[in-house]
Formats: structure tokens, C-alpha cells, sequence
């Protein structure tokens, strides 16, 4: 899917946004992150949360850095390191002496669990003004998110006989005063929730008419989106097990037409026959959809392929793209994403170079016992395979030095490659613990994803590969 008109429209949007951007300056010293990079993201879009790399941030021996990226509007930037996620609102033509929080190492067992959720901080930023942005919705949030973690189970038990309605007032007594335009639709969506909260989702319908339906969709406002997230979350599963159920599955899986579809919601939906929005209700829906066990993977493809032909929103189309491309993303038979890692002699290596052989490609950290184990293993099916499979591990590890002593100290000799834990690459690969591998062909296309770890005997399927050329 996408490859119809896909490239035009990186090539229009690209051609658009380098028209509008404009370049932000970050800078400032921070001792105790001396000599190292932090990488800056951005999300693609705030259905599939892809990441987009912004920035590249080199620290320098005495902890100073100053930096700039090009931005076209107001846009939530992030930093995944040690236990925290950082983030700050970035707006174009501005420059920020950042602050950074005390650094705080994740512990090793965090590191390889899977569901460690890391710290959100708002990074400090020095000098800032009460009518700044960012100033604004970190004081808001401290009011809000403190509220909200003692009163939720009043709030929710009780409903409009809590004190939920005073809280209210008090916010919107603080801060409607400022009219900086994206501080107050941030505002008017976290107290959407909060009502929503207190009503206990029951009145979603009149909810979503009154705050989504006549308002300009905001895809990068994290207040408008989570909301938005929250009360369409596997919308189309819920249709699927109503009444009317039978008519969409038929829509979706005979006919994938987006025309039809939206035809359905307009009779049933009230609240969703603003053309815009009610796109972005249903890439929700398809995206949600590819989790549902009921649903086939082609004709919501097909689905999504005629949505993204036919809207008049470029940015619909490139969420379409992202959505085709998360599901598809690491799907056993699909090409295997490209990446360039530096080696162990700090040298670019790219995933390209290694076409025309398989690839056993693999994740691991040299902290962790069980990648330690899997090596041990890995170095006799190494022994044994080396003229037929190269053998490729992306570590993880933040002390690249200590992992380099341990590679020689145990004479690997296969490919080792380097990569940061909350890297794109690791999110590409959808790695979430460590040792996770996969097997990829001579032309690049994932054979077994993920594929099984030496102790799981990967040496079995190299076997089959490989046993007429090992007889020889």
C-alpha cells in the first residue's frame, strides 16, 4: 500500500514544510550528561506514535552543548535517558537554555523489563516568563495531575457531588487570562477529561459534539489527542459486537470502501459528520482494528488504501502511511527496516551491506545473564555457520568500553553493533527485551520475526537452510 502516491506526497509535505519552518536553538550546560548524545524525538502522529528523530544532541567534556532543529509549528519534543522521558514544547524561532534533571541510571532490572515506564519530566528551561508556553502547562499540569492522583476515585465514584465542579471553576478562574492559543485548547481538553471522568464516560456523545465535532483537529496537542484516544479506543470493536455489527464488517471486509463507511457513520453518528474529524475517528478505528483477532489484516489494508487515495488531508495520508506501515513493520515475509549503527572500530554499518547472505540478526546487552548465556551458544552455531550466515548483535549497552572488554574477553568474533536502548532502531524493531532475534534472507526479507534464540535451537532452521552446502 502507499506506493501509488506515496513519494509525491513526502515530496509536496517536505516541499511545504521546509516553506514554513523556522529554527530552534537549544543550549545550556549540563556537567553531569558530559560527553555524551541524547537523541530527540518527535512523534509522527499520535495514533501510532511512531517516532520521528529531531536532534541529535553532543554534549561536550564540560557538559556544554547548544544545538538547533527546524520546526514549522508548536511541537512536543522528547528524550528518552537514564529513567526519565524529558520533553518540552518547542515553538518555531525560539531558543531555550534548557535544564536537565539530576541524571538517575536505570537500574539493570529495569533495563531489560519490558514494562518499565520511565519518569515524564518537563525539562527545565531557564528564564522563562508566567506567559510562556511551557511555563504555562507545567504550571497547569502540576495543579491538574496533583488533583487528579488524590481525588480520582471521588471524582469517578461520585461525579458532579465532588468537589470536581469548584476544581474546575478555580482552573479556568487561573487561566483563561493568558491568550496563548495552544496553552488554552490544552486547557479546555484536560478538563474535557476530567468531566468525562466525572460523568463516567456516559455522556461521550454530547462530550465529543460539544468539544470535537465543530473545532479544528489538533494532531499534535497532547491534551486533544489523548482524549481523543481514550473515547475511541477500538471504536470499530465496539461497533463489531452492536447491533449493527454485520454492516460494518461487511463494509470493511467485502467492500473496503471508505465511501460506504463513512456514509454508516454519518446515519449512526451524529457527532461525526464533520468530514475532517471523522477521518480521524476512522484511521483510529482501522488502526485499533488490526489488534482484533475477528478482523483479517488485507481488507483493513484495503480499507485503509482507499481512505488514503481518496482524502483531502495530507496529514491523514501520512498517518495512513504510518499505520500500513507499523502493521506491516516486522510482519514475517516483509523486507527487514534499514538501519546504520556504528561497529566496534566506530565504523557505519549499514543493514544493506549484508545482502545477499542470511542474517542472523540479534538484540542483547552484555549485562544481562541470559544474553551472556545465548553468546556462549551463539559462539559454537557461529563456528559452524560463519561461511554461510553472518551473525550480526546490536547491543544496547550504555558503557560501550565495558561491553568492548567483554566481547574480546570472550572471543566473539561475529558482528557486534551498537545502538542506544530507546534508539529508532530499537523501536523500529519493536524490541522489548533483550535477547530478541531475527532471521533475515539474502534479500532482505524477514524469514522468521522474530526468530528463535540459539538456546531455542535456531540451529535446527539454519540446518535446513544450509544442509546441502554443509554436506558439501
Amino acid at each position: 500500500m502507499g506506493k501509488r502516491i506515496v513519494w509525491v506526497i513526502i515530496f509536496l509535505s517536505g516541499f511545504i514544510c521546509n516553506l514554513e519552518a523556522l529554527p530552534v536553538r537549544v543550549y545550556g550546560n549540563a556537567p553531569e550528561y558530559k560527553s555524551s548524545t541524547l537523541i530527540f524525538y518527535k512523534y509522527s502522529d499520535r495514533i501510532t506514535y511512531l517516532k520521528e528523530k529531531v536532534l541529535e544532541l553532543n554534549i561536550d567534556e564540560e557538559g556544554n552543548f547548544d544545538a538547533t532543529f527546524d520546526i514549522s509549528e508548536i511541537t512536543y519534543i522528547f528524550s528518552e535517558f537514564g529513567v526519565y522521558l524529558a520533553y518540552f514544547y518547542a515553538e518555531p524561532g525560539y531558543e531555550y537554555e534548557l535544564v536537565f534533571p539530576p541524571y538517575e541510571e536505570r537500574e539493570l532490572a529495569d533495563l531489560f523489563n519490558p514494562f518499565f515506564s520511565p519518569q515524564e519530566t518537563h525539562l527545565g528551561i531557564k528564564n522563562m516568563k508566567e506567559t510562556d508556553l511551557n511555563y504555562l502547562i507545567m504550571d497547569f499540569d502540576y495543579y491538574y495531575f496533583r488533583y487528579l492522583e488524590i481525588n480520582y476515585l471521588d471524582v469517578y465514584a461520585q461525579g458532579i457531588k465532588s468537589d470536581v465542579d469548584t476544581f474546575i471553576t478555580e482552573l479556568n478562574k487561573r487561566y483563561k487570562i493568558y491568550d496563548n492559543k495552544y496553552f488554552q485548547d490544552y486547557r479546555k481538553y484536560r478538563i474535557a477529561a476530567l468531566k468525562n471522568i466525572a460523568t463516567q464516560k456516559q455522556a461521550e456523545d454530547v462530550l465529543v459534539f460539544a468539544n470535537y465535532s465543530k473545532s479544528p483537529v489538533l494532531y499534535d496537542n497532547p491534551a486533544y489527542m489523548d482524549l481523543f484516544n481514550n473515547i475511541f479506543y477500538n471504536f470499530f470493536d465496539k461497533i463489531l459486537t452492536s447491533k449493527d455489527g454485520g454492516i460494518l464488517y461487511a463494509i470493511i471486509h467485502y467492500g473496503h470502501s471508505i465511501t460506504r463507511l463513512k456514509k454508516f457513520l454519518n446515519a449512526k453518528y451524529y457527532y461525526l459528520r464533520n468530514p475532517q474529524f471523522q477521518e480521524l475517528v476512522i484511521l483510529k478505528g482501522l488502526n485499533d482494528a488490526f489488534s482484533n483477532k475477528d478482523m483479517a489484516w488485507l481488507p483493513l489494508l484495503l480499507t485503509l488504501d482507499s481512505l488514503y487515495l481518496s482524502t483531502e488531508y495530507p496529514v491523514h495520508q501520512k498517518i495512513a502511511q504510518n499505520i500500513a506501515d507499523n502493521t506491516l513493520s516486522m510482519a514475517k515475509g516483509t523486507i527487514a527496516p534499514p538501519f546504520e549503527l556504528t561497529d566496534t572500530s566506530g565504523n557505519i554499518v549499514k543493514l544493506s551491506d549484508y545482502r545477499g547472505k542470511y542474517v542472523y540478526l540479534c538484540f542483547a546487552n552484555t549485562q544481562s545473564y541470559t544474553c551472556q548465556t545465548e553468546f556462549l551458544m551463539m559462539k559454537k552455531i557461529y563456528e559452524k555457520y560463519k561461511g554461510l550466515c553472518i551473525f550480526v548483535t546490536v547491543l544496547t549497552d550504555e558503557d560501550r568500553k565495558k561491553a568492548l572488554e567483554y566481547i574480546y574477553k570472550n572471543q566473539l568474533t561475529w558482528d557486534f553493533l551498537f545502538t542506544e536502548i530507546n534508539s529508532s532502531t530499537i523501536s523500529t524493531y519493536k524490541v522489548t527485551s533483550v535477547p530478541t532475534c531475527f532471521l533475515i534472507d539474502p534479500y532482505g526479507t524477514l524469514v522468521l520475526s522474530p526468530a528463535t534464540l540459539p538456546s531455542e535451537n535456531i540451529e535446527n532452521y539454519l540446518f535446513k537452510i544450509f544442509q546441502p552446502k554443509t554436506k558439501n
